[in-house]
């Protein structure tokens, strides 16, 4: 299926859970820097639903962030309001200026309607070294078919 629309949104917009867990903010990301820490953040993704009497599908999500080496991202989920359509668990994503692709897909592994709107929650570990310890999201999407 070719792409209708690709939403993006800066990583500025990146929210933690857990209010111990606050998120930095630079110029080109959102930051977590949490020595010996992990929790979930979320990311909300400007969801267009229909587009000329077409309702949309959303075919894939993409996290474009960074890490140190004791930085990693665990799980992603991807919600379409309150509905879970996306489960990406038991992963250890890393590396520097890295745009990772995942794919949404329902149970008969077409990319599912778009009813409300995208969200996509990261479960991020941070280790240690303060040199090494760290994730920045600059940016998050969504490409629509």
């Amino acid at each position: 299926m070719a792409i209708s629309q690709a939403m993006w949104t800066h990583g500025h917009s990146i929210q933690s859970e857990d209010p111990a867990l606050a998120v930095g903010r630079v110029g080109w990301a959102g930051q977590m820097k949490h020595l010996n820490s992990g929790g979930w953040y979320h990311i909300s993704i400007p969801t267009s639903v229909i587009v000329t009497d077409i309702r949309l599908r959303v075919d894939a999500v993409l996290i474009s962030f960074s890490s140190g080496t004791q930085g990693a991202i665990r799980s992603v989920h991807v919600y379409d309001g309150r509905t879970k359509i996306a489960t990406n668990d038991n992963m250890a994503v890393s590396g520097v200026n890295q745009l990772t692709r995942f794919p949404v897909r329902d149970a008969a592994g077409d990319p599912p309607l778009v009813n409300f709107g995208i969200g996509i929650s990261m479960f991020v570990t941070i280790g240690a070294n303060p040199q090494q310890a760290w994730v920045e999201i600059s940016a998050a999407g969504a490409d629509l078919v």
